[in-house]
């Protein structure tokens, strides 16, 4: 199957291309921006996992491996996936090479950084694919910028509250992200959606957390340093894989003296979407 649609974007990052190579490459900084486990074989031919818990977990093969300039990484994917991204038993598959390719430049002071994820197919399977991993990059990018920026070499800890939809809510993501934004769930207060201004997030249990606006795409994703527990980064996200919606709140800190904030912000997340998506 010949399969040509893709997600591109590119950003700018306070860091040397060598350092921005490392957060990609390094099993100890992937984990500080970007999956909660990581293992690296380097060199083409090597593999890189990333791993969500018992979520996610993604193994790609290394076809270019050019220190401080190219990393692409390929992987065989079938659909229909399961929202923890394995196949779904008695599912007709439709196979494609997936391939993510991180290209790296000086610029300015810093390094920018572009990514091009391609390889999906047609129909409605491969367009939840597309559409989750276009929000989800984007948010994940503005983590690596979050980190590099304010947080450089330090580890993080997170608290991550996930919740699928039962099937009969018919509910797209833009639907789920409104709900979980709303006045009684997650409430955000800004002025408007636009990054660098300052937000708040008001919990279900009363608690109101400030910071400053990194990303927002109602369709989403909307993510922002929260600096109230460390300067850390929070995300409000929903995504659909396969015919089902699903919702997180992930809060991060960098800072060790917060890890059992994140832990309780977790538990406290996880029965807030129980009772929002009942």
């Amino acid at each position: 199957m010949t399969t040509t649609r893709r997600f591109e974007t590119a950003i700018e990052l306070p860091a040397s291309p060598e350092e921005v190579w490392r957060a990609l490459t390094d099993p100890e900084e992937l984990a500080r921006w970007f999956p909660l486990e990581a293992s690296v074989h380097p060199g083409i031919g090597g593999e890189v996992r990333w791993a969500w818990g018992e979520r996610f977990d993604w193994v790609t093969r290394i076809e270019s491996w050019e220190p401080g300039t190219r990393l692409r990484l390929a992987q065989a994917a079938s659909l229909p996936f399961d929202l923890a991204g394995a196949p779904i038993a008695g599912g007709s598959a439709a196979t494609a090479t997936i391939a993510i390719e991180f290209t790296l430049e000086k610029s300015g002071g810093g390094c920018r950084l572009r990514l091009v994820h391609s390889g999906f197919g047609e129909g409605a399977a491969w367009d939840d694919e597309l559409d989750s991993i276009s929000h989800g990059w984007q948010g994940e990018l503005r983590s690596l910028r979050h980190y590099l920026t304010r947080h450089h070499g330090q580890d993080r800890h997170v608290g991550w509250a996930v919740r699928t939809l039962a099937s009969s809510q018919a509910t797209t993501p833009a639907q789920a992200l409104a709900r979980l934004t709303s006045a009684d769930a997650f409430a955000i207060e800004v002025s408007t959606l636009a990054p660098g201004l300052p937000w708040a997030v008001r919990t279900p249990w009363g608690e109101t957390l400030r910071g400053e606006l990194a990303f927002a795409l109602p369709t989403g994703e909307i993510a922002g340093s929260i600096r109230d527990v460390g300067d850390g980064f929070l995300r409000l996200h929903a995504w659909r894989a396969s015919g089902a919606t699903a919702v997180g709140v992930w809060l991060a800190t960098w800072w060790g003296g917060h890890r059992d904030t994140v832990r309780d912000f977790e538990r406290r997340a996880g029965e807030a979407l129980e009772q929002l998506f009942p």
